[in-house]
């Protein structure tokens, strides 16, 4: 994780004097939990299950309302685990357990799309913060610690509350790079959790694989999504706006934030487009929580506090493509509106090197959600084909 210490001078420029001033506490000591649950079934005030009501707007305007519908059949057998990017404006290297603000608007920013479909799991965790990446403080006790908590909560998850279903991870930034860890140390080397595995979002991250492959980077046995019913796979990206990534970007070259001490001459960043994989032919499907982000990334991310409905979708105004040239590997994001289309736009608020890292999930949020829901219907077509199969073998067993 120390590839982030780097990121210090770049994100200075964009910040506001003094938010980091005045805020809550460090990490206590070894002996305080090492995560809380944010997001799980029946915690009361669950930012992962909030409204999803989405005006629609095109070019032409507002062409009316709707609420995906809660999938049971799927939820039943099937559970997200996520664990989201870096958002704590708290003054140590590890951010303390509370459950503040920024939280819940990233959970519902980012996990809430995916909730009709699976049971959801978040825990808050031990992660490195803002100030860690300013002061390049990121040391590697500083990333045990935040994975420590992510990994606890993997464990308490998997001992009392998996029962033997379908997982689906998601995580975005540090996110990803904690996520990237667990696969490698638990699905990867366990062929009986790896059958449970139905996907892994695991976007801005710096995923990795061989040249040529959809292994050999972070994973040995998990491998890129291929296709949307594909299962046990990879969906991962970073996304840029039309330009590839500088030399110097943070994301989409092997070497950058989060990524494995690889050759970039043997490998590359994976990027899975998820508006291929879902049949839009590389058209994306943005979704956005007009609520005000709070604190820092307010002013960084698109305005849209015109919209009265919790969320809003923009078709029709961005296609996205896979694109590798000159060492990098990254997700191309096209604006195909004109002049007249009044929509708020997003951009490279963090500068080239970040792209357009801080809005990698909304971008894609309708094509990734369509995706997933397609491995979740697929993975329970597996079950229920497997218990076919038992049932016709111990039928034959009893005519014996």
């Amino acid at each position: 994780m120390s590839n982030w210490n780097r990121t210090g001078k770049a994100v200075i420029a964009v910040l506001v004097a003094g938010i980091l001033t005045g805020l809550a506490a460090p990490t206590a000591g070894a002996a305080e939990p090492q995560f809380a649950w944010l997001c799980k079934p029946g915690r009361a005030e669950d930012p992962c299950r909030g409204s999803l009501l989405t005006e629609k707007v095109t070019a032409a305007g507002a062409e009316g309302q709707s609420t995906p519908k809660v999938l049971t059949r799927l939820r039943k057998k099937v559970d997200c685990f996520y664990v989201y990017p870096t958002v704590s404006l708290q003054e140590g290297p590890n951010a303390n357990l509370a459950e503040d603000p920024q939280l819940d608007a990233i959970a519902e920013q980012q996990a809430s799309r995916f909730s009709p479909g699976c049971r959801m799991f978040a825990p808050i965790y031990p992660q490195f913060t803002i100030s860690a990446i300013l002061g390049a403080k990121i040391t590697d006790q500083v990333a045990a610690t935040a994975y420590g908590g992510v990994k606890a909560a993997w464990n308490e998850y998997l001992k009392k509350y998996n029962k033997g279903r379908g997982i689906v991870l998601i995580g975005h930034s540090q996110g990803t790079g904690h996520l990237k860890q667990l696969v490698s140390e638990t699905f990867d080397r366990r062929p009986n959790l790896r059958k449970r595995l139905v996907s892994a979002v695991l976007i801005g991250g710096n995923v990795t694989v061989k040249k040529g492959s959809r292994t050999g980077g972070s994973f040995r046995k998990v491998p890129a999504c291929a296709k949307a019913t594909e299962l046990g796979c990879v969906i991962a990206y970073s996304s840029f706006l039309e330009e590839p990534p500088p030399e110097d970007s943070l994301f989409g070259r092997v070497g950058g934030a989060l990524s494995e001490d690889l050759d970039p001459a043997t490998h590359e960043v994976l990027c899975v487009n998820p508006a291929r994989l879902d049949g839009s032919k590389g058209r994306l499907r943005p979704l956005f929580n007009t609520a005000t982000f709070p604190g820092l990334y307010a002013s960084l991310l698109p305005n849209l506090t015109q919209y009265e409905t919790p969320w809003v979708s923009f078709p029709a105004l961005y296609t996205a493509s896979c694109q590798n040239a000159d060492g990098a590997s990254w997700l191309r994001i096209h604006d195909v509106s004109d002049e007249a289309d009044a929509r708020p736009r997003v951009g490279e608020k963090l500068g080239r090197t970040w792209g357009t890292h801080l809005t990698d999930v909304n971008l894609a949020a309708g094509n990734l959600v369509s995706v997933v829901t397609s491995q979740e219907k697929a993975y329970l077509k597996k079950l229920a084909k497997a218990k076919r199969a038992k049932a016709k073998k111990k039928q034959k067993k009893n005519h014996r």
